[in-house]
């Protein structure tokens, strides 16, 4: 077949610092994520319109806590079904093996919400544009080169008459998908398992006895199948299969209907179908996340078992991840090494998403001794709460710390039971407004940037971390009573002090993905200052 031509045009200089490719969930997530925090960016996708296909369906936990601050949760919220438990059930009876209730997560979202990806492609885009964010569809990304100042992209749009144009960009963030372009073109493959595992997924309505309150895994000699209930009488329904034939098209809702019979206990009758499909799914992972001046995120990196509902979470969290540290450097003046650190923090995050949704595809199918083992561990879940609810800890991304990681400086003594560097930020109950209405630490982050919270009863001391902070974000004094300033909050039950370990004066860094970078026992400016320039690596003040 005759290649249709490509028109070029006249190079051209870019102003956009960022360019990001894919205009999924993953690719909005960090354009919004940089739009937030000053950064121009713009994104690319070659699709001419959204998906309507329900794809991904789960935001767990983790990213339920950044998408309030990012202040779009209420949105998606009215499009979804919040979803209270994982369930595990034996596909040939119907019964419930286990049930790992989410209600005691230590989150303030201790639920699933299950919503349609082109509910949340839209949610997503909508706060993109108001954050002035332009998404080009039908636009992709064809070669690129980079040199130690940018990026040079060649952008081909249109299909009929296709145009073809060369433009420099400070930054490009491949969040292109399993497929992707971007990875490719930076000589970036896939490492991992390529057996390949084949799934059949309807998007459907369902007729079930099932409760509409929790995600099922069923159990099954013949392959695992899985439920996700979502708004009204719509469900994801999937099913493990053997490799389909070269011929064989899309599956049927009656072929669906048959393997619901087979493997789901035969509760669940499919009707209204709009999505059916086959697809293929490997469990692999790049080497590298960062190439230069081009990063990798979300299925361009890391691509795995759609079992526990890992896949856009992990890259959601790898944008947020990536996001600040990318702002710290072009706005900021950070020296660009500050960039490795998203390789280093994420990597091991995406190595073990794609270990621990192997082995539960892998429980899903077992049969003879190991299946018989799998029982036995599933009534131990089942009849344990405290392992049942530290399993749906875990698969809510609740446990992800980065302890490890150079950006974690723990200045001084950690007090037993508290939160240290590295760890997501508690949200403690409790705290208040100088005007006694309640306030969450997400609520606070709704504010870009960093958020210091700071427990002095030295006013001066206080303005002197807001002057060494500037424009990176805001401090908040932490008061133990009313009456405190305007941009204070009031812990009068000491949960501050408590959770985080600050005792009766001291200051807690939360990065603008939620994580504690610098926690230090005392009120210091000059500790703060030395986090900032040999830590965060800013070598030159703010421009605004």
């Amino acid at each position: 077949m005759t290649e249709t031509p490509v028109t070029p045009v006249t190079p051209v200089t870019s102003t956009e610092d960022v360019l990001v490719a894919g205009a999924g969930p993953v690719g909005l997530t960090t354009a919004c994520q940089l739009a937030r925090l000053g950064v121009q960016v713009r994104v690319v996708d070659p699709l001419e319109r959204p998906t309507t296909e329900s794809r991904a369906v789960s935001i767990h936990a983790r990213s339920l806590e950044m998408l309030a601050s990012l202040g779009v949760l209420d949105r998606l919220e009215a499009r979804g079904r919040r979803i209270a438990a994982v369930e595990m059930v034996d596909g040939r009876t119907g019964r419930t093996r286990a049930r790992m209730d989410l209600a005691d997560a230590p989150s303030r979202h201790p639920y699933v919400l299950d919503i349609a990806q082109p509910d949340t492609e839209e949610v997503l885009a909508q706060r993109a544009a108001e954050l002035g964010v332009v998404v080009e569809r039908g636009v992709r990304v064809s070669a690129l080169s980079q040199d130690a100042d940018g990026v040079t992209v060649t952008l081909v749009s249109g299909d009929g008459d296709p145009v073809e144009r060369t433009e420099r960009v400070g930054w490009v963030v491949g969040a292109d998908g399993g497929h992707s372009t971007v990875r490719d073109l930076v000589d970036a493959p896939l490492h991992g398992g390529f057996h390949g595992q084949h799934f059949a997924m309807a998007d459907v309505d369902v007729e079930t006895s099932f409760a509409p309150d929790a995600i099922r895994m069923f159990t099954h000699p013949d392959g695992m199948g899985m439920l996700f209930p979502l708004e009204g009488a719509r469900a994801r329904v999937m099913f493990f299969v053997e490799q389909p034939a070269p011929d064989a098209g899309d599956p049927t809702l009656e072929q669906m209907q048959a393997l619901a019979d087979a493997r789901m206990g035969g509760r669940i009758a499919l009707r209204n179908p709009r999505w059916l499909t086959y697809f293929e799914i490997h469990h692999a992972q790049v080497a590298q996340y960062r190439h230069g001046r081009v990063f990798l995120a979300g299925d361009a990196a890391h691509i795995h078992s759609p079992a526990g509902a890992q896949g856009m979470n992990t890259g959601m969290q790898d944008a947020a991840n990536l996001a600040w540290k990318l702002a710290l450097v072009v706005r900021f003046g950070a020296d660009p090494a500050l960039l490795d650190s998203y390789h280093d923090e994420r990597h091991p995050v995406g190595a073990d998403v794609v270990r621990t949704t192997t082995a539960m595809t892998d429980v899903g199918t077992a049969d003879g001794p190991e299946a018989a083992l799998r029982d036995i561990a599933l009534f131990v879940i089942g009849h344990v709460p405290r392992i049942g609810s530290a399993a749906a800890t875990r698969m809510a991304e609740l446990t992800i710390r980065y302890r490890g990681s150079a950006l974690s400086v723990q200045h001084g003594g950690h007090h037993h039971g508290a939160a240290r560097a590295g760890d997501h930020a508690p949200d403690p109950d409790g705290l208040r407004r100088p005007d006694g209405t309640p306030v969450a630490i997400e609520e606070l982050q709704t504010r870009p940037g960093f958020l210091l919270l700071a427990r002095s009863d030295d006013a001066g001391a206080v303005e002197e971390l807001r002057r060494t902070l500037g424009d990176l974000g805001a401090v908040v004094r932490v008061v133990d009573a009313g009456g405190g300033p305007e941009d204070s909050v009031v812990d009068a039950d000491g949960a501050v002090a408590r959770d985080y370990g600050l005792g009766s004066g001291g200051i807690a860094l939360i990065r603008p993905d939620g994580y504690l970078g610098l926690v230090a026992e005392r009120a210091d400016a000059g500790v703060l200052r030395d986090y900032l320039a040999r830590t965060l690596r800013i070598t030159q003040a703010s421009t605004v």
